[in-house]
C-alpha cells in the first residue's frame, strides 16, 4: 500500500464530528477560557509588552523562516490564505517588541482575543483531527515559530502545549494556542526584542539579546520538544465526507486574486497592463479621474470595483490639495495626506486571496506602514525616485543655491519614518515597473529587478518652419521652481537675447527673471508652435510630458538626466545644476533656428 492510500484509509477510521460534540466542546472551553481569565486576574508577572527601539542593533541569537503558502492543497486555498491573512494581522502586536529581563511574554496578553472585529477570518485550525475553518485559525504557525526560537535562544517555556496531531513536520518546536486558556509563555533572564516580518513566501521571526546564546531548558537545544509523529487529517474542504456537519464545498471554489491599486495611470502603465486587463483573477481599484467625477455611480465601470469605494477619499484629497495649493512648505505635505487617504481606502478593498498585487508608488509606504503587503507578491509602478533620494538630490541642490532658491528646494520633505517605510517597500518588491530612465538606474544600481517601459510618444504631427518674430522663444515646460532648474535657468539667460516663456505657475520671487523678457502662458498656449527649444533642467522631474510632446513634434528639447528620458533625436542633455553647459546648448539651438 501506497503512502497516500494509508493515509485515506487512516484518515476514514477517524470519526466524524457531531454537533453534540462541537457543543460539548464549545462548553468545557467556556469553562476554561473562565477559569484561566479569573487566575489571570492576580497575576502580574506578564502583561502586553510595547514596542520599542531598545536593542534593534543586538546580536540575532536566533531565527526561524517558515513556509506561507505551502502547508495546504490547492483546493484548500481559501483556508491557507486566511491563515496569512490572520498571520498579517497578529504580527503587529508582536514585532519589535522588548521583554524586560525576568519578565513574562505571553502569546494571548500580547495579542488579546482575535475576533473578526479585529480583522481576522477564517483560517485553518486542528480540531478534533480534522482541518476546520475558524476565526483566526492558523496562528500556531506563528506559535511555533516563537517556541523554536526561543528554545535555541535559552529562553525558559514557562508554559508550553503540544497539539493532537501535526498538519506537517517541519522540525520546529510545537507549540498551540487557544484563546485564552492553551497558552505559550516564555521567560529569560535577559533583557531580550522579538521581531516578526512576514515576507511573500515566508513566516521570519527573529530574537535579539545582547547575551550570548545558552542552552535550552531541556540541555538537547529543544529536540524533545519536537514533534515527532505526524497524523493523517481530514479536512472540512477536502474530504468526501458531505454528511458532516462543518462539510463547506463552497470553500474550495476561493482561488487566488490579483489586486490592482492604481492611483497614477499613464499612456505607458496601460500598455504595460493591457494583457491583463480582461482576466478573471484580476481586481481594480482606483480613484475617480478626469470625467468619471461628472458620470452617474451607476455608469462606473464594473471591473473597476474600487471606483465608488475611493470616492470619499478622492474627493477629500483633492479638497485638501486646492486648499494647500499656494501654501508656501504645505504643498508636499497635502500630498503626502491624500496618498495615506487613497492608501487606507485601498487596504479596505484588498481581501485575504489577494496573493499578488500591481501598486502604486504613492499608496506604497502607507500600505507598507498599514502592513497589508506581508505575505504578498507585488510590483510597483513607479514614476518617481524614492522619497529620500529626492531629498538628497535637493539638498545637495542646496548647497550651491542662493537665499531664495534654497528656500524653495527645501519644501520637499516628509517624516523620516515614512521615508524608511517606502525603501523597505520598496526593495521588497518583485519588480518596479517604470518608464523613466533615471528611476530604473537608481534601482538596477542597488540589484532590485527593473521592467522598464518605453515612453508613450503623444500623437503631434511635426512640425514645420517656425515664424521669425522677434528673438527666439525659450520654453520653460515647468512651475518656476527651484528643483525644477528656474534658478539655473535665469543665470543661463542673462545676457542672451532670447524671449523666456514659463508655462507653469509663477515664481514667488520677483527678481527670479530679473533682465530676462518673461511672458506667463499656460499649457494650452501656442508655445509648441512657437518654440525654438524646449528646455526644463530640473534636480527632480516626474512627468515629462511637455518635453515628450516637444520631441514628438520635432522640437529641440535641452533636458537633465533627472526628466527620465534616454538620448533621442532633438534631445540634449545636460548636468543638473550646471548654469554653463545649459547655457551652451540654449546658445546652440536658438542660433540654429535662427
Amino acid at each position: 500500500m501506497n503512502d497516500l492510500a494509508r493515509d485515506l484509509a487512516s484518515t476514514a477510521r477517524l470519526p466524524l464530528p457531531t454537533r453534540a460534540g462541537a457543543l460539548s466542546f464549545w462548553l468545557r472551553s467556556r469553562a476554561f477560557i473562565l477559569l484561566r481569565a479569573l487566575r489571570d486576574l492576580g497575576d502580574r508577572s506578564h502583561r502586553r509588552w510595547p514596542r520599542g527601539h531598545a536593542l534593534a542593533e543586538a546580536a540575532v541569537l536566533a531565527e526561524s523562516r517558515t513556509p506561507l503558502w505551502r502547508d495546504g492543497r490547492g483546493d484548500e486555498f481559501a483556508l491557507v490564505a486566511g491563515k496569512v491573512h490572520n498571520l498579517r494581522v497578529a504580527l503587529r502586536a508582536f514585532d519589535g517588541v522588548v521583554v524586560p529581563a525576568g519578565a513574562t511574554l505571553s502569546f494571548w496578553r500580547q495579542l488579546g482575543r482575535p475576533t473578526a472585529l479585529r480583522g481576522f477570518v477564517r483560517g485553518r485550525e486542528l480540531r478534533g483531527g480534522c482541518i476546520v475553518p475558524v476565526v483566526a485559525g492558523g496562528l500556531c504557525q506563528l506559535s511555533n515559530a516563537l517556541a523554536d526560537v526561543a528554545a535555541r535562544a535559552g529562553i525558559a517555556f514557562v508554559e508550553r502545549h503540544a497539539h493532537s496531531a501535526r498538519v506537517g513536520d517541519d522540525g520546529a518546536i510545537d507549540a498551540t494556542v487557544f484563546w485564552n486558556y492553551v497558552d505559550l509563555r516564555l521567560r529569560a533572564a535577559h533583557a531580550w526584542r522579538l521581531e516578526v516580518q512576514l515576507g511573500a513566501d515566508a513566516l521570519v521571526v527573529r530574537v535579539r539579546a545582547d547575551m550570548p546564546v545558552r542552552a535550552a531548558p531541556d540541555d538537547d537545544g529543544g529536540a524533545s520538544l519536537r514533534s515527532r509523529a505526524v497524523r493523517p487529517l481530514r479536512g472540512c474542504l477536502t474530504c468526501a465526507e458531505a454528511a458532516c456537519f462543518r462539510h463547506e464545498p463552497s470553500l474550495r471554489a476561493a482561488h487566488a486574486r490579483e489586486a490592482w491599486l492604481l492611483d497614477a495611470w499613464t499612456p505607458e502603465f496601460a500598455a504595460h497592463l493591457a494583457t491583463r486587463t480582461g482576466a478573471d483573477d484580476v481586481d481594480r481599484h482606483a480613484p475617480p479621474t478626469g470625467a468619471q467625477w461628472r458620470q452617474p455611480w451607476r455608469s462606473q465601470p464594473r471591473t473597476w470595483v474600487g471606483a465608488r469605494a475611493l470616492r470619499a477619499a478622492s474627493l477629500r484629497r483633492l479638497a485638501w490639495l486646492r486648499w494647500n495649493a499656494h501654501a508656501q512648505g504645505r504643498r508636499q505635505a497635502a500630498i503626502v495626506d491624500g496618498e495615506r487617504w487613497i492608501a487606507a481606502a485601498f487596504a479596505r478593498r484588498l481581501r485575504p486571496e489577494h496573493d499578488r498585487l500591481v501598486l502604486a508608488q504613492g499608496a506604497l509606504p502607507h500600505l507598507h506602514r498599514l502592513g497589508v503587503l506581508g505575505g504578498r507578491r507585488y510590483r510597483v509602478l513607479a514614476n518617481a525616485l524614492p522619497m529620500a533620494e529626492i531629498e538628497r538630490r535637493l539638498d545637495a541642490a542646496r548647497r550651491g543655491a542662493g537665499e531664495a532658491a534654497a528656500a524653495t528646494l527645501a519644501d520637499f520633505r516628509v517624516d523620516a519614518a515614512l521615508r524608511e517605510a517606502e525603501q523597505l517597500a520598496l526593495h521588497g518588491a518583485e519588480a518596479i515597473v517604470t518608464a523613466h530612465a533615471e528611476v530604473a538606474r537608481y534601482w538596477r544600481a542597488r540589484g532590485v529587478t527593473v521592467q522598464q517601459l518605453s515612453w508613450s510618444m503623444p500623437a503631434v504631427a511635426p512640425r514645420g518652419a517656425v515664424a521669425r518674430l522677434g528673438a527666439p522663444l525659450v520654453v520653460f515646460a515647468a512651475s518656476a521652481l527651484a528643483r525644477k532648474g528656474a534658478y539655473e535657468l535665469a543665470a543661463a539667460l542673462r545676457g542672451l537675447r532670447v524671449r523666456l516663456r514659463v508655462l507653469g505657475s509663477r515664481s514667488a520671487d520677483a527678481t527670479l527673471w530679473q533682465g530676462i523678457e518673461v511672458e506667463h502662458a499656460g499649457y494650452a498656449s501656442d508655445w509648441l508652435e512657437q518654440a525654438c527649444v524646449v528646455v526644463l533642467p530640473a534636480h527632480v522631474e516626474h512627468a515629462p510630458r511637455a518635453l515628450l510632446r516637444a520631441l514628438a513634434a520635432g522640437v529641440p528639447v535641452v533636458a537633465t538626466p533627472a526628466c527620465g528620458i534616454d538620448a533621442t533625436p532633438h534631445l540634449e542633455l545636460v548636468p543638473a545644476g550646471d548654469v554653463e553647459a545649459l547655457r551652451r546648448a540654449i546658445m546652440d539651438r536658438t542660433v540654429e533656428a535662427h
